[in-house]
């Protein structure tokens, strides 16, 4: 089972510092990581993927993911007319698989403000008292939902066919 955790911030730089500590639980092994990206709202409203790394995605169908799952959260078009109603889909299937209403909104409302930012990751297993000691200077707020494996498979063949 995977979970997708949100961490919010009142400032992008507080998010990229809480970013960098991810990765190096990553490398220390108290985290294991699918994917892990850093999304902040700018002055006019807009959101933009800041993530100072290359851990974005691992694959297509990370990077697939992503767009699709921020463009359901902010509302951003994130692909051309080019995918047509396959977009439809995979917004139906995130929500679907875990990324209900409920969820959408909380992490709306942590980016809700001008220069916020968030580390948004997919894990697979965590240490969570390790990652929660390391992670706690950073302060912030967490949000979390869970993908069963059934549901985790069943979403990347929706993002992977479209």
């Amino acid at each position: 089972m995977s979970t997708l955790i949100v961490l919010g911030y009142p400032s992008e730089a507080e998010a990229k510092s809480a970013y960098q500590k991810v990765l190096d639980l990553d490398k220390n092994l108290i985290v294991s990581l699918q994917s892990v990206a850093v999304v902040a709202r700018r002055a006019d409203g807009k959101y933009d993927v800041v993530t100072p790394g290359s851990k974005v995605g691992t694959s297509t169908v990370w990077g697939l993911f992503w767009g699709v799952l921020f463009g359901l959260l902010f509302f951003v078009p994130v692909f051309g007319a080019a995918l047509g109603a396959g977009i439809g889909a995979l917004t139906g299937a995130i929500v679907k698989h875990g990324v209900d209403k409920d969820f959408q909104d909380r992490v709306r409302n942590l980016l809700s403000s001008d220069d916020s930012a968030a580390v948004f990751m997919v894990v697979d297993e965590m240490t969570t008292d390790k990652f929660v000691d390391a992670i706690r200077p950073f302060g912030g707020e967490v949000l979390q939902t869970s993908l069963s494996v059934k549901d985790e498979e069943e979403l990347k063949h929706a993002l992977f066919k479209n």
